[in-house]
């Protein structure tokens, strides 16, 4: 069972897992989640002061990895932190995307936007609380409050922000602006595409750095990538960051690991509420597929982590939406494509269960701790490459 293999060569990652506020509690848990979703994340600019990455830089001090934070990779518009050993070419990169779904300028005259992102909501009209943001005085910051309102019928979709407090610039960027809720076990708002994501792997890095000497002894580094511009329109090229860093850094040396939400709720295969989704395909194959061995543990290691933690994991076995693997996947090896599940994506009632990201950053550390070899049995076993 590759969950035991993992607990008797690195026993002190299962132990920090254990020992997490983070995942002992979901009232720890929630307002990490609820910084992030409050957080201003347009597309193209979520690593710019006053942006979500300086949230998730914040975040990562309070998890005690204010020193493995690089900050801006060149320029990428990207963030991100590493563990393990300085050297040029990480051994394993884990990318989760910061940014959200986004709206632009199209005329000031009346308020219309064009999306730069899949577009998502439902037919007819739709309203939902919205702000625009802008750069002013050398930050991000809200230039006007109100409503964004979308309007399907016949084919066609027309897209307009109305203002309720202070004025639409046309230097603007539109984003939803829910207020997020949490009952005690689902949480309700938007900004979950992709803050679950960001969470998994932020938690995540701070569980193996629990075990980074362990790291250090095989001279592995694990870099952790909060990309941004991977919304895009479906139809035309998207994934931005992550193809501006295939440019920025060599290749790792074992491939990448996408942390995305995925879509969930009635008629589809995920479930929030059962554990984190796992899949090994994008897109009916016009995405990334995962190499068999790699699925192979895959499977393995969510049937053992199961056993010992009812509902860690799920098997997505349906379709999934392509994310920044589509890019990325021409560059490195996609190892796995894992998120906790969400209904609704880009509107502003999406849903998901808190306790899948705990039960993600479970199954994610232990995944990328066999991946980067921490166990030698697991290594030859599914002829895992570094």
């Amino acid at each position: 069972m590759p969950a035991t293999l993992l607990n008797q060569a690195v026993p002190a990652l299962f132990a920090g897992l254990a020992e997490m506020p983070a995942l002992r509690d979901l009232e720890a848990l929630w307002p990490l989640l609820e910084r992030l979703l409050v957080a201003h994340a347009p597309s193209t600019g979520a690593a710019l002061p006053g942006g979500i990455g300086d949230d998730i830089a914040a975040l990562a001090g309070d998890l005690g990895l204010s020193d493995r934070w690089l900050g801006g990779l060149g320029a990428t518009g990207n963030c991100a932190l590493y563990l393990g050993a300085q050297k040029p070419e990480a051994d394993l990169v884990v990318v989760a995307h910061m940014d959200r779904p986004s709206f632009r300028v199209k005329s000031l005259a009346d308020g219309e936007l064009f999306p730069i992102c899949a577009s998502r909501f439902p037919p007819g009209e739709y309203r939902a609380p919205a702000k625009a943001v802008r750069f002013a005085e050398g930050r991000l910051v809200v230039g006007a409050a109100g409503v964004l309102i979308s309007r399907k019928s016949e084919g066609r979709e027309t897209l307009h922000f109305e203002a309720k407090r202070g004025q639409l610039g046309w230097g603007d960027t539109v984003l939803l602006d829910v207020n997020p809720l949490w009952d005690g076990a689902q949480v309700l708002g938007t900004g979950l595409d992709n803050s679950l994501g960001v969470l998994t792997a932020l938690l995540t890095a701070a569980a193996l750095r629990r075990v980074e000497d362990a790291l250090l002894a095989r001279h592995r580094r694990c870099l952790f990538v909060f990309s941004d511009q991977e919304e895009g329109p479906p139809e035309s090229f998207f994934g931005h960051g992550a193809a501006r860093l295939t440019y920025a850094l060599p290749a790792p040396t074992c491939g990448v690991v996408v942390v995305d939400a995925h879509t969930a709720g009635p008629g589809l295969v995920p479930q929030p509420g059962n554990g984190v989704s796992v899949s090994a395909a994008s897109g009916w194959g016009r995405g990334s597929l995962v190499s068999p061995n790699y699925h192979a543990l895959a499977l393995a290691l969510t049937e053992s982590l199961n056993a010992q933690r009812p509902g860690t994991a799920q098997l997505n076995t349906g379709y999934l939406s392509r994310s920044d693997d589509m890019i990325l996947g021409r560059w490195a090896r996609v190892l796995a494509l894992v998120g906790p599940p969400m209904t609704d994506p880009h509107t502003g009632y999406e849903r998901a269960m808190l306790s899948d990201v705990g039960a993600g950053v479970w199954w994610l550390a232990t995944f990328l701790a066999a991946a980067l070899g921490l166990s030698a049995e697991l290594s030859a076993r599914y002829g895992l490459s570094g």
